[in-house]
């Protein structure tokens, strides 16, 4: 699969502030550390931690060469501007994407791919992530324009999954979904206007499955790319879900579909 080079210095449209230099808290700064994929610039970490923390703590940055500072919980609220540090804050460089060629790389014989569109809410994006993650996603695919970066609040959201799941970026969702087909996947789009309930799709083939922005839906030029759409079956007065609630009860219904015995 041929990805054309990235446009660095391109503005994007949707981008953070400056909480994306830091994310914090016990877990998800201790599984960033661990995972050792999106490198820490620096860590700080309070004087506060019991003696058997701080030494584990301490040890795996030794290891990885991470420069620590042992802070006051008041430096500590100064640094990452939020008092929820729970004794832990991190310095980030950028979210190290994955290109479509190495994601395609990681992918298993039978994958399956979400392909977010244009989410700009980051905790809808950590969230999806995390559902991602637990219910047998392989890969996310991004754009690079209207999209929310991976910041503090989509780590924080995701629990740590983003350091264990791969998350690629494109300059062309179109061009990348088009490739995908050219290698057997089958595109099928999450829409609360489709007629076909979610279960009445096979989900055991090869999936890229598109999740759209959060107010405008999926865009027309991807839409046009589906070789199927699918809706959630719901009652009530409300008649949607939010993004995050959507896409996990979707990748719930492809992993069961795939836990089902092969017919014989």
């Amino acid at each position: 699969m041929v990805d054309s080079s990235r446009r660095r210095g391109q503005r994007r449209e949707v981008m953070s502030n400056h909480v994306r230099c830091w994310i914090w808290g016990r877990n998800v700064v201790l599984e960033t550390l661990r995972a050792g994929t999106w490198p820490i610039l620096e860590l700080l970490v309070a004087d506060s931690l019991d003696e058997r923390l701080m030494s584990e703590t301490l040890r795996q940055a030794e290891q990885m060469r991470i420069s620590v500072t042992v802070a006051t919980d008041a430096n500590l609220t100064k640094s990452c501007r939020t008092a929820e540090h729970q004794g832990f804050a991190a310095r980030m460089a950028p979210f190290p994407f994955r290109t479509l060629d190495e994601l395609n790389r990681l992918l298993p014989a039978n994958g399956t791919v979400a392909v977010l569109d244009r989410l700009q809410d980051p905790f809808n994006f950590g969230a999806i992530v995390r559902s991602a993650s637990t219910l047998g996603i392989d890969g996310i695919l991004i754009g690079d324009r209207e999209q929310s970066d991976v910041n503090s609040q989509v780590a924080r959201s995701s629990v740590g999954a983003i350091n264990h799941l791969p998350i690629a970026q494109t300059d062309n969702l179109s061009r990348a979904v088009d490739q995908f087909r050219e290698q057997g996947f089958q595109v099928v789009a999450a829409s609360e206007k489709a007629e076909s309930a979610l279960y009445e799709a096979d989900f055991r083939r090869p999936t890229v499955v598109l999740i759209g922005n959060e107010g405008r839906g999926i865009g027309p030029d991807l839409l046009s790319r589906c070789d199927e759409c699918v809706s959630i079956p719901m009652s009530g007065q409300v008649g949607s879900l939010n993004a995050a609630v959507a896409a996990g009860i979707l990748f719930y219904e492809m992993r069961r579909q795939r836990s089902l015995p092969k017919a014989r």
